[in-house]
């Protein structure tokens, strides 16, 4: 006999609530992993932004000076030195890495690579992790959409840090 006194859950109402809390989660953590890694993907693109937009305004106020800075590319700029943040740099062409460790290593750090054009007087493009192992590689002006060595979809595209390039799926 029952008594109708005591008051709680029987066992299978916990159990339809634990297999609805499991469905709902086997539903919810895939599609959570993958706003996570767009966040980091995001968040590259616009360091990267950051980096092209830093590096043109130093080839720009060289050129004022009536300096050029050297063609090629400042690779792997590591702006989680500190030392740099917030001083001044030289505006002569040849202080590129030290600029950018100035203007970007306490508020993002990370790795960066800028390109410059064969003239010395534009910023081609540019690219930036948090790591040099990260896959999560933002470029500008040709953002990344995928992680490096993810598969895409067609017209996804990934940068390598190290060049600045960026590799558009067929």
């Amino acid at each position: 006999m029952r008594n109708s006194k005591v008051k709680g859950f029987t066992l299978i109402e916990l159990i339809v609530v634990i297999a609805i809390i499991g469905v709902l989660a086997a539903i919810l953590v895939p599609s959570m992993l993958g706003y996570v890694a767009q966040s980091k993907i995001s968040t590259a693109n616009t360091n990267a932004k950051l980096t092209f937009t830093n590096t043109s305004t130093y080839i720009t106020n060289c050129g004022t000076a009536g300096y050029s800075v050297a063609p090629g590319a400042a690779s792997n700029v590591d702006l989680t030195v500190v030392t740099n943040a917030n001083c001044a740099y030289a505006k002569n062409g040849s202080d590129l890495t030290a600029c950018l460790q100035s203007l970007m290593s306490s508020a993002n750090g990370g790795f960066t690579t800028s390109v410059i054009d064969t003239t010395g007087i534009q910023c081609e493009k540019t690219s930036w992790a948090k790591q040099t192992t990260d896959v999560y590689v933002g470029g500008y002006p040709n953002p990344a959409t995928i992680a490096n060595g993810a598969t895409g979809a067609s017209g996804d595209c990934s940068v390598d840090l190290a060049t600045a390039v960026a590799t558009i799926v067929p």
